[in-house]
């Protein structure tokens, strides 16, 4: 059973997919910021998308690049860390944009920065998107959306029938006895299957015998006997057959580590960290990948090389945000080169996960006020804290409340939650006030508001505040 977090939760009482991404692009390949626009931000739209697609450049060594808003805008362009000079993207309705960029020769590689500007009648509002430039790796020539999870081309796989029962073969049936085997190229509720004389049909799923621990016996012996390429082709297989098969992506991640195909390892564990995130070894397994992008990081800030180095401080993050290493010497990486605003945040994503840590603090040089829900800090601080717990949901429930109620059903659910107190951060003339929760491994979840003591004012910040004042 995986976990279910507070945000998980609340995700559920919303539409479950995001808007107007592409259908033909995996998630995982595509660097993406979706969401509304903030209070005080110039524009105020529904919902605004911005992304990259590929998130990794390699061998193609060019970029896709959209914008796509829920209201009319104007005009859309990008700028670039490498290139100041921005470029106008095309739309034919105001709200789709797009446009594409052939990376220029000598990039760097590492991380890069695009910096959308969308401007609208009201005023104008940025999005910044990273993505990342590689070296070809030992899988040049593989398809670029090829992933982890995919079959062999042309391979198929053995079926065994385990009961009798009738296929279909064009406008004819055709008995099948248990023990009879078939070669299948595709899965539904039927198999497309390939008869012993070659001909093709279709035979129902129930009446056979997938091959997934076939194939995962397969390649634990080829792993056993230290042939890596062969294991990593069975535990391919196996998971084509069976996307939910958690075994078989843990197990090409250890192959894929042991050729030293560290981004493949990466994505096969993520995999299976997402299917089962209570599994110990996945976990053990993702930490090592991740130990593993934070020394080659590490290492290349050291030499200077901090394009490169604000990558695989990214690229270890995904696998283990809660890294308040990794996520300081990103901040530096950025810092270094120039992009004050990323560095920010950084840190500010880092202080999340630790909001007592002065050495983030100091960092950001911010103010932080921070009070317990026993024991608040007097003042307009306490104020302001005491504001929002009074405050109304749209449905008429007490905030302090609804925050109880969600609590208690993520713990109902089975879900290791700490309950970390409220947090109060000075920001400007208003207060940022904030209620943690700690989720197992250490990772924080937060609901955020802005408060105005003056006006009385109290609007949601981020999404999980916004679901909770709209659904609770």
């Amino acid at each position: 059973m995986k976990n279910v977090s507070v945000r998980v939760i609340l995700v559920l009482l919303m539409s479950g997919c995001v808007w107007g991404l592409p259908g033909l692009v995996k998630p995982d390949s595509l660097s993406l910021k979706a969401g509304p626009t903030e209070p005080g931000e110039k524009l105020s739209l529904v919902w605004v998308e911005s992304f990259v697609y590929p998130r990794a450049v390699k061998d193609e060594r060019a970029i896709s690049l959209g914008v796509r808003t829920a209201s009319k805008v104007r005009e859309v362009s990008a700028a670039f860390d490498f290139n100041s000079e921005p470029i106008k993207l095309t739309s034919s309705d105001g709200l789709s944009w797009g446009g594409a960029l052939k990376l220029p020769a000598g990039i760097s590689d590492g991380v890069h920065v695009v910096r959308y500007r969308i401007a609208g009648r009201r005023g104008q509002i940025q999005r910044t998107i990273e993505f990342f430039v590689e070296k070809p790796g030992l899988t040049a020539g593989r398809r670029p959306d090829s992933a982890p999870a995919e079959i062999l081309p042309n391979a198929g796989w053995p079926l065994t029938i385990v009961a009798s029962c009738a296929a279909y073969s064009g406008d004819t049936t055709r008995p099948l006895q248990p023990g009879q085997i078939l070669v299948s190229h595709s899965k539904m509720m039927w198999y497309k299957v390939t008869f012993a004389d070659g001909k093709e049909g279709w035979v129902p799923s129930s009446y056979v015998k997938e091959p997934t621990e076939d194939y995962y016996l397969q390649g634990y012996g080829a792993y056993k006997a230290k042939d890596y390429k062969a294991a990593v082709k069975f535990y391919l297989n196996a998971v084509a057959v069976n996307p939910n098969f958690v075994k078989g992506f843990f197990w090409s991640a250890k192959s894929y580590l042991a050729l030293g195909e560290l981004d493949l390892a990466a994505a096969a564990v993520a995999q299976a960290v997402r299917l089962d995130d209570r599994d110990v070894n996945n976990r053990v397994l993702a930490d090592i990948v991740a130990r593993r992008y934070y020394n080659s990081a590490h290492e290349k800030m050291r030499q200077g090389r901090f394009n490169e180095a604000a990558a695989g401080f990214r690229k270890a993050l995904d696998l283990k945000p809660n890294s308040l290493t990794a996520r300081l010497e990103m901040g530096q990486a950025f810092r270094q080169l120039g992009l004050e605003r990323e560095a920010q945040e950084a840190w500010r994503e880092a202080l999340r996960y630790d909001p007592d840590n002065t050495e983030i603090r100091g960092l950001l040089g911010s103010e932080i006020i921070t009070a317990s829900a026993n024991n608040a800090k007097s003042g307009i601080a306490d104020e302001s804290l005491e504001l929002l717990k009074t405050e109304r949901t749209s449905k008429g429930t007490r905030i302090e409340s609804a925050l109880k109620s969600v609590v208690s059903l993520t713990k109902s659910l089975g879900t290791p939650i700490a309950e970390k107190g409220w947090q109060v951060k000075k920001q400007g003339a208003k207060f940022l006030v904030s209620y943690l929760c700690e989720q197992s491994g250490g990772a924080l979840e937060s609901f955020d508001w802005l408060v105005d003591v003056d006006t009385r004012q109290v609007q949601p910040r981020n999404e999980n505040a916004r679901v909770l004042m709209s659904r609770w």
